[in-house]
């Protein structure tokens, strides 16, 4: 009897908790990345084939990378020749649930039309030069979906993917 308290509280502690942002760095930085300060901010739409992330979303990124990008010691020029390219890729993943026995009555108009699905969303980070080859690039996976987005979900994998950029010198 005391073991279902037990699994109701680690239940309840398990989905209060955040998830880990864990950035990957898909091309390190490059000796020509240093003594660069000055950049310009551009935004890409989606890249991969199934993403199709709202507008909002890169509107609200701008800012959070400008003020993080800055803090890093780079600062925003129109004419600079260092460019940093953002943009978000969303993954849906259909979710099928098995069942040990088949329903009990056909499914009803709601449960036929309406599937379930799992919403992340990748955030990429390029600078490249202005020949366009990358200096540096990195990405980060969260738990961002247009259905449950929040600016400090945002926030957090803005801070953790400008945390592994190298400062300007």
């Amino acid at each position: 009897m005391r073991v279902f308290p037990v699994l109701l509280i680690c239940l309840a502690l398990a989905t209060c908790s955040s998830n880990i942002l864990r950035p990957e760095i898909t091309t390190p930085a490059s000796a020509e990345l240093q003594g660069q300060q000055r950049l310009q901010l551009r935004p890409l739409p989606a890249q991969s084939p199934d993403a199709s992330v709202p507008a909002p979303n890169t509107a609200r990124l701008t800012p959070m990378l400008r003020e993080g990008l800055s803090l890093r010691g780079y600062r925003e020029d129109p004419s600079a020749e260092l460019r940093a390219y953002y943009w978000l890729d969303l993954h849906i993943i259909p979710i099928d649930v098995a069942v040990d026995q088949a329903p009990p009555a056909p499914l009803g108009p709601y449960q036929s039309v309406h599937r379930l699905h799992d919403e992340n969303a990748t955030l990429h980070l390029r600078l490249t030069n202005a020949q366009d080859r990358v200096l540096w690039e990195g990405q980060i996976d969260s738990s961002l979906s247009p259905a449950w987005d929040s600016d400090q979900q945002l926030q957090k994998a803005c801070d953790a993917l400008l945390q592994q950029l190298p400062m300007a010198r």
